[in-house]
């Protein structure tokens, strides 16, 4: 790593322990009301053995998918490259207001924000780059909240939460895994869906079973039809009007819960329709935008495809056999309908007449034009498997997720035909001599693809294991960052 980044995480993180001190408080006022505030601070830099290699725009998002699945792609010499040092900065916030009444009800309100810095960005820029972009808009009431939710329960009785709130499929992915340095592979792939903008939360009491304690929730989200980037009012090649009937996007997700003295398993089950398809896990409920590119076909109807659904199943858990050892283990099965990708013909542009077409949804596993670009089903299972050994304020881990191959009828290859394996060493430290909630750690990774081309089909891009799957087969990486949680 440079001298540069390496000194500015030193500086970072005596910023950090001198600053840090004054936050976390719980505050109670007179009225017995609660207030919290809680967060963290994250930053990392990290080295790539392999030099990224970045297929333009003009190449890849302009000529119809991001994966290159269609166009030829340029050859490794012609290719943009991005540097093989790179900078995080991310910070979450939460503040909260609860209060629990005579008769044990709890009420409660929370907001969370999570934003990224960009490198050189000025205070009045320091929130506007959310870790997950997913509304329109400006302002507290357009953020991209990552929980913005009011709630009521009672320990008999379970609780009811009604807002903007995290899925379980991704929350608890990424609370498994980033211990042992994989949250982004295990947590930010695969069919699920990681921010419900509207959603009702219902949370069962904790039952006592087989020498344990169970826990069950049932969740259901939606979303606003996604009309805002296209016209409503279309017609076909022969004049014909129409609309592109956009879906308000539905999704329910059950989640179960067991623990004993030994063991955490949690079962997760996520279905959705109408929502706009992708494998990042941890992307927002956002629905499809209907079907823009209608033409006059006998009988009439959609020309593409109905409107989209995915499913995510996920079995994870942690085994404790003795109090410095622990192995976290998941097998997740992922499934999605494909669907086309969508234009927004434009035919004036500033006063002049264009023949073009502005895609507006990249689609999902859709096969060419013999095919009618319909989408294309596609399932396959992951494996995430880890080790933590605990020495003090050490922890030593080691862990792999396993991206496998998928079952689809596509002709076209979306990555279906490949897999990759992503493994990960690391090293963390508390330091409690500084802040109690400060650590810093250090990472050493290894990617392999199976083939070079489009990289497995539950990944969101070809680069998300560091090495563009186009071109490279293998990549290293380094990483070096700091965390204080608060």
């Amino acid at each position: 790593m440079n001298r540069t980044l390496l000194t500015h995480l030193i500086s970072m993180i005596g910023l950090i322990g001198a600053t840090s001190n004054a936050l976390g408080e719980i505050l109670t006022d007179s009225y017995g009301n609660n207030y919290e505030i809680r967060g963290f601070l994250k930053l990392e830099g990290g080295i790539s053995s392999t030099t990224p290699k970045i297929v333009p725009k003009e190449a890849s998002e302009y000529l119809r998918d991001s994966r290159n699945a269609f166009q030829p792609y340029p050859s490794a010499s012609a290719v943009d490259r991005g540097p093989s040092v790179s900078r995080l900065t991310m910070q979450q916030v939460t503040l909260g207001v609860s209060r629990e009444t005579d008769s044990a009800l709890t009420l409660e309100t929370k907001a969370t924000y999570r934003w990224r810095s960009p490198a050189g960005a000025s205070f009045s820029n320091w929130f506007n780059q959310p870790d997950v972009d997913y509304k329109p808009g400006n302002g507290l009431e357009s953020a991209d909240y990552f929980e913005k939710l009011v709630g009521i329960g009672r320990p008999d009785l379970g609780n009811l939460r009604y807002g903007t709130q995290l899925s379980r499929s991704w929350s608890r992915s990424d609370a498994f895994t980033f211990p042992i340095g994989l949250s982004s592979q295990w947590a930010d792939t695969g069919a699920g869906y990681g921010i419900f903008p509207e959603a009702i939360r219902y949370t069962s009491p904790t039952f006592e079973a087989a020498n344990g304690k169970l826990t069950a929730e049932i969740t259901l989200g939606t979303n606003e039809r996604n009309t805002l980037g296209v016209p409503q009012n279309r017609a076909t090649i022969n004049n014909t009007a129409f609309t592109p009937g956009a879906p308000r996007p539905m999704l329910a997700e059950v989640f179960v819960q067991y623990s004993n003295t030994q063991n955490l398993i949690e079962l997760i089950i996520q279905s959705s329709s109408g929502a706009r398809q992708s494998s990042f896990g941890k992307s927002a409920l956002v629905g499809w935008i209907g079907d823009t590119d209608r033409f006059d076909l006998p009988g009439g109807g959609l020309s593409q495809s109905g409107k989209p659904n995915q499913t995510v199943a996920l079995l994870q858990g942690n085994h404790w056999p003795n109090p410095t050892n622990m192995f976290t283990w998941g097998l997740r099965h992922n499934q999605w309908s494909g669907s086309p990708s969508l234009c927004n013909y434009v035919t004036v542009v500033n006063g002049q007449s264009i023949n073009g077409c502005y895609y507006v949804d990249s689609g999902f596993n859709y096969g060419s034009s013999a095919q009618n670009y319909q989408g294309f089903r596609a399932r396959n299972f992951d494996l995430m498997g880890g080790w933590s050994h605990y020495r003090g304020l050490w922890t030593y881990t080691l862990g792999g997720v396993y991206f496998g191959h998928a079952i689809s009828a596509n002709p076209i290859e979306w990555g279906q035909r490949n897999s990759a394996l992503s493994l990960n060493m690391g090293l963390y430290r508390k330091l409690p001599e500084v802040h109690k909630g400060l650590g810093v750690y250090l990472g050493l990774s290894h990617a392999n693809y199976e083939r070079t081309g489009p990289a497995p089909i539950s990944m969101p891009n070809n680069s998300l294991l560091g090495p563009n799957s186009l071109y490279d087969k293998t990549g290293f990486g380094f990483t070096v960052g700091s965390t204080l949680v608060f």
